[in-house]
């Protein structure tokens, strides 16, 4: 797509919030000051998107006069009612179709298709995004995937269409408690339980998270926590079960270059060897898989662990920092 038609696509978009601006104008809710302020708005949309006459027929104005854009769909695009089509009243046959993707989306996580089913429910949120299911379990593939953040994103929008919704709480205390965040998990489930009183699984995860509160008062640091094991909360699970990860294992085991390696350690001590074989391993792995690596090891700075990374040398020959973890929350 070039820049022009990009830019003639902006001024339709622009175009038809224009025709929802000026109709709230006559709306009674508003006084003088108000409507004042919606007509300066319109006139700065005009301005910066140069939506004048000479545009006229482009934007689909009444001042149309060579009449070869009226018939331009684009024209009568009525943002308002797509938003309330899409995101408030959403039509019986869009319902329908998302909730077959939904059940789709199921069927895939039971053959542990996380991406696939990641995809598909995706899909559902852009036909139905008012239906908390459809986060929730999508939060459920992300927590599958290891992306923890996005999973407590996903359990947090469901909870906004429904505060009830006791998976959804059950579903953010699990991803708060993947990212060490077990004060925000004790809430989580707490709010889980309060609504479902006999669910176990609520009970043991909120008293797991709770251990680890009072481990890490009587011990305060960034190692704290399962007996002072940083390791313990990262989810190993999802990543020796990660299909690239045992593809790259495989291939990794059967260079001649790895085993030269393991042999060259042979006469280090052992805490030596260990060191330098996870650190030889995981340079390899940042150039191999970047994708991958990043997942590790976001899990590993979260539990206060620094995996090295291939950074590019600075100008001087010296290694550039490696970028700060991202946010868990």
């Amino acid at each position: 797509m070039s820049d022009s038609t990009i830019s003639l696509d902006a001024k339709y978009f622009v175009r038809s919030f224009i025709r929802f601006l000026s109709k709230q104008i006559d709306q009674p809710n508003f006084n003088e000051d108000s409507r004042e302020s919606i007509e300066v708005a319109i006139q700065c949309l005009e301005n910066v998107y140069e939506l004048n006459e000479g545009d006229a027929a482009a934007a689909g104005t009444a001042e149309e006069s060579s009449g070869k854009k009226e018939d331009d769909p684009r024209n009568h695009v009525d943002l308002y009612e797509l938003y309330r089509s899409t995101y408030v009243e959403v039509s019986p046959e869009r319902k329908q179709e998302a909730e077959g993707l939904k059940n789709e989306g199921n069927r895939l996580m039971k053959e542990e298709k996380y991406q696939e089913a990641l995809n598909t429910y995706t899909k559902a949120i852009n036909l139905d995004a008012t239906n908390p299911v459809f986060y929730c379990n999508r939060a459920a593939a992300y927590s599958r995937l290891g992306d923890y953040v996005r999973a407590a994103d996903d359990c947090r929008m469901a909870l906004r269409h429904d505060p009830n919704y006791s998976k959804a709480w059950g579903r953010l205390g699990l991803a708060y408690s993947k990212m060490n965040e077990h004060k925000q998990a004790v809430t989580a489930y707490q709010n889980a339980i309060r609504l479902e009183p006999e669910n176990q699984d609520y009970k043991n995860n909120l008293g797991v998270s709770q251990q680890f509160l009072e481990e890490r008062s009587r011990n305060p640091g960034p190692s704290a926590g399962a007996g002072g094991n940083p390791l313990a909360n990262i989810d190993f699970a999802s990543v020796i079960n990660n299909p690239d990860m045992v593809q790259m294992a495989t291939r990794m085991m059967s260079d001649p270059a790895m085993h030269n390696i393991l042999g060259q350690l042979g006469g280090m001590n052992n805490m030596d060897a260990l060191l330098e074989t996870g650190r030889r391993l995981a340079m390899q792995m940042s150039s191999e898989n970047p994708e991958l690596f990043n997942n590790v090891a976001r899990q590993m700075e979260q539990a206060g662990i620094n995996l090295p990374r291939n950074n590019p040398p600075n100008p001087d020959g010296s290694q550039q920092p490696p970028p700060p973890p991202p946010s868990a929350s």
